[in-house]
């Protein structure tokens, strides 16, 4: 089976485990003390329906506290404060500050005899969520179709043999939008005897969120627009490049295709991401054959803009034609390192945040995605120094090698923004925004990479009067002069040897 095949196989199967915005969630044999379910971002009248079954607890757990925590905050970040700065099992752990979030804190009631509820309980130091406002649906012991109105927010579960079931539905009003991140926890005996070790346990939970008739988050809701309307802006620049090559057809160089391609990659990627989120929003999961397209355009498109940007960097076809074993290096280690980060995003993207190694895989990619942008800034640094030495050494081309240098420094300087604004300003920027705005750190970035994109291009467009072109000529021309006057004095020292030899 070729690689191809092999990837594809691997991209169908994570696509056909991913669920969108219907989460279906099963943990076995964990241990952790807290995991994050759910994060989503809700607005007037949208709801999260959560529904929990085979909750195995083992009689050695008797005494521990199991139970759901549900965290609204205005902004993305501060969604993340339960998982961070609290420790559940201590109520006092909780530190107040300006952005504190309110936690909704569901405790599972296991009382020796009677049934067994999810019970609204308040966590000392924190502000809860206002009860009366929001809309309690009880699925579980039900005999209505559409669930039963619950006051005070009890919940009946149900269990059998210490497996625990319950089904549930949260709707909020107006007072209570915000980013809402659901987690599950156990609080360990806190008397445990000395034979006690670490106890695992095992569940299955399908949590449903949704925002009226869309399935997708609060700050979301725009994407497939801005996607689309980002795409027909890449599908132009796309065109007007082709015509720019056409138009200078004698002075192109291989770059100058990769070039093309990396824009039209780039056209392709944001109109399947705005039809993945098209179906993710309207039926809660994402199409499997767009998905698999998606993320195939999502590699190439990855690969394409780092070995461009290294190429560049390295002057190659408007400087030299040969790379140097530094330049080969750096592209091998380039190529493989954007397959890894296109891979951990792919698991990222098709997997839930209470996978065990969720993570970890995007720790990974958070490190080999800095990696590659830094990978590519070597090049650059290389070839200023390399025109540096150049214009010591020459005397007849220094107004055009410092053309040229000056160039690669305005080329160096743009490339450092847009890392810093890619991947570290926007993250920044992120920390800030509320719920509902959150697409504008996508349509940050896209606006950033046009920019970077259209200047890029007209530094290193096909023309005449480009000065890479003229020193590739002139470089040429040099070398083939060398070559003429170097046969040349070897043809006369060999017959000038001859004729002595011959007079001998």
């Amino acid at each position: 089976m070729s690689s191809c095949s092999i990837l594809l196989s691997v991209l169908f199967l994570l696509i056909c485990l991913s669920w969108g915005r219907i989460h279906n969630i099963k943990i076995e044999s964990d241990h952790r003390e807290i995991i994050p379910l759910v994060n989503f971002g809700l607005t007037k009248n949208g709801f999260l329906d959560i529904s929990m079954s085979s909750l195995l607890i083992g009689d050695t757990d008797s005494e521990a506290t199991y139970g759901l925590a549900i965290e609204c905050s205005r902004t993305l970040t501060a969604s993340q404060y339960v998982e961070n700065h609290i420790n559940m099992c201590q109520t006092n752990s909780i530190v107040p500050f300006d952005k504190n979030p309110r936690i909704l804190n569901m405790e599972l009631i296991r009382p020796k005899e009677g049934a067994a509820t999810f019970t609204p309980s308040h966590m000392n130091g924190a502000e809860s969520l206002d009860i009366q406002a929001m809309k309690f649906i009880d699925f579980g012991n039900s005999s209505k179709t559409g669930g039963e109105i619950v006051s005070q927010g009890v919940i009946q579960v149900n269990h059998s043999k210490k497996n625990y079931s319950s089904h549930f539905q949260i709707q909020v009003g107006p007072k209570d939008e915000g980013q809402y991140t659901i987690y599950f926890y156990r609080c360990p005996d806190p008397h445990p005897s000395i034979k006690s070790r670490t106890v695992h346990f095992t569940f299955d939970a399908k949590i449903v969120a949704k925002n009226g008739h869309s399935y997708l988050s609060a700050g979301e809701k725009p994407y497939p627009f801005l996607y689309t309307a980002v795409g027909l802006v890449y599908f132009v620049m796309a065109w007007v490049w082709l015509k720019v090559m056409l138009h200078h057809s004698d002075n192109l160089f291989k770059i100058h295709y990769l070039m093309g391609a990396l824009v039209f990659a780039k056209f392709l990627a944001c109109i399947l991401h705005a039809i993945d989120y098209y179906f993710t929003g309207s039926y809660g999961t994402p199409n499997e054959a767009w998905a698999v397209v998606w993320y195939i355009i999502h590699l190439v498109r990855g690969m394409l803009l780092f070995i461009s940007l290294a190429l560049i960097g390295m002057g190659f076809a408007f400087v030299k034609h040969v790379l140097s074993s530094n330049e080969k290096l750096v592209l091998m280690t380039v190529v493989p390192l954007q397959i890894l980060a296109n891979v951990a995003y792919i698991i990222i993207d098709s997997s839930e945040e209470a996978d065990l190694n969720y993570g970890t895989w995007k720790k990974i990619l958070i490190f080999v995605d800095l990696l590659c942008c830094g990978a590519i800034i070597f090049p650059v640094m290389w070839s200023i120094r390399h025109l540096q030495q150049a214009t010591e050494r020459s005397d007849n081309k220094t107004t055009l090698i410092l053309s040229q240098l000056k160039l690669f420094r305005h080329f160096y300087i743009m490339v450092v923004v847009y890392i810093y604004i890619t991947r570290i300003a926007l993250q920044f920027m992120e920390v800030v925004l509320p719920f509902q705005y959150t697409w504008l750190r996508g349509f940050m970035d896209e606006i950033t990479t046009i920019c970077f994109f259209l200047i890029t291009g007209w530094k290193f467009r096909p023309y005449v009067a480009n000065p890479y072109y003229k020193i590739v000529d002139e470089d040429e021309e040099e070398l083939e002069m060398e070559h003429v006057m170097v046969e040349h004095d070897t043809l006369r020292n060999r017959n000038f040897a001859e004729s002595e030899s011959d007079e001998e």
